[in-house]
């Protein structure tokens, strides 16, 4: 997302009361002041507001106000809301018109209630913990000349650049294969044609992370969703080893980092709804070809070895890369990146939704953590309703937050 362009076609349509969809692709309505400046914001400003993960960049917060009945303002107190609005009038669904058995008594609740609801909608992007997705000011300029460097590279790859076995060796190969046949993976012999008759001779930035078919497939994007972090037995949260991940360790060099990388992929168990799993590679399922109509019915055979060894290369290619553009200053940058923008997000985002969304009656939050789903539920006046049948291997819980003072819980239904 171009910020600077956003700003700039917001102020030709300053003087509208539109929706900022059309100008970003994911967005946080905030007053007109506060986003004028937001691209003045610091590392440290981000950090000690703690808005929204830049994951997300501004992660898609809007507020509507859904009114029935007379009442000509969909708004409470004007002055009290800190967003741009979206107000219909008579404009209410059936449902809250006439089902009032969902709601309250006003005997119950004690007090007269205008027939408003103010609904807010976020998207938390919780599986994201990307430090490099977004362009983001920074107070260090060596994160810009890492940023323009990385990006020269891949728009114009050098004459001699690597191909993937210079990057991710024969070696390796062999032992991810042998990790592979000892957690009990089926298709290895058809694996090992499509590397070596194809993936390894690939140059590795304009033949393989430039092919858009890897994409289409979501041979990396899939396994990378899954796999970018885990709870383990002591309820910690580990990520997977990777420049696109929120993990510390040192990994100065494609050997440092090959260690860490299967260690963390065949030796470490996480913990998914209270049940152990072998290995970290034992979430991954296969993909749909179905779904998929680009993978081919051979590789949606092997599509679970597959994305294994696609997130290998994909993960090796970028710590060569950052290694031989900036290998003293990367993983300083990626730290500080980390730490500004996802450390403590959970805590953070319903603080957010406390002191800035308060008034909200019904909050519908995608792409949730269970640490976020569990804080909400203790620190937020709105019951967490939660569907049944939750995939506990990605941090996408969908949630609807409903005003305890004005539902009733048993009413609710999956």
């Amino acid at each position: 997302i171009n910020l600077a362009k956003g700003l700039t076609d917001f102020k030709r349509q300053r003087g509208t009361e539109r929706t900022f969809h059309s100008t970003f692709q994911t967005s946080k309505m905030l007053p007109r002041q506060e986003l004028e400046s937001v691209a003045a914001l610091s590392l440290n400003e981000l950090s000690d507001i703690g808005s929204m993960s830049f994951a997300n960049t501004w992660s898609d917060i809007s507020t509507k106000h859904f009114e029935s009945g007379k009442h000509a303002s969909g708004l409470r107190n004007k002055t009290d809301i800190s967003c741009m609005s979206v107000h219909r009038t008579l404009s209410a669904p059936h449902t809250l018109e006439h089902s009032s058995h969902c709601c309250a008594p006003e005997t119950e609740l004690g007090a007269q209630r205008r027939p408003v609801l103010n609904v807010a909608t976020w998207n938390i992007a919780a599986p994201n913990n990307n430090p490099f997705e977004f362009w983001v000011s920074h107070q260090n300029e060596e994160y810009n000349d890492l940023m323009l460097a990385i990006q020269k590279h891949i728009d114009q790859p050098n004459p001699f650049e690597a191909k993937i076995y210079q990057i991710f060796t024969p070696d390796m190969y062999a032992e991810l294969r042998a990790e592979l046949a000892l957690q009990g993976v089926s298709g290895l012999e058809k694996l090992d044609l499509v590397w070596t008759r194809d993936l390894m001779h690939r140059m590795a930035i304009s033949e393989f992370l430039k092919d858009r078919s890897f994409g289409e497939k979501r041979l990396i994007s899939m396994p990378d969703r899954i796999t970018s972090s885990i709870t383990i037995k002591n309820g910690l949260t580990v990520f997977r080893p990777s420049p696109i991940t929120g993990i510390q360790n040192d990994m100065d060099s494609v050997k440092a980092w090959w260690s860490l990388w299967t260690n963390y992929m065949f030796k470490t168990a996480p913990i998914i709804e209270g049940n152990d799993k072998k290995s970290v590679i034992s979430l991954l399922d296969i993909i749909a070809r179905a779904k998929y109509p680009a993978l081919s019915e051979a590789e949606e055979e092997i599509s679970i070895p597959l994305q294994i060894l696609c997130l290998a290369l994909f993960d090796a290619v970028y710590i060569h890369l950052l290694a031989t553009v900036a290998p003293k200053t990367w993983q300083p940058l990626k730290r500080s990146l980390h730490t500004a923008l996802f450390e403590h997000k959970a805590a953070r985002c319903v603080s957010i939704l406390q002191t800035q969304y308060g008034d909200a009656d019904v909050i519908f939050i995608q792409e949730a953590s269970e640490a976020f789903a569990s804080r909400a539920s203790v620190c937020l006046d709105h019951f967490v309703l939660r569907p049944s049948g939750v995939d506990g291997r990605r941090s996408q819980l969908s949630l609807i937050l409903a005003r305890k003072s004005l539902f009733l819980r048993h009413t609710a239904r999956d």
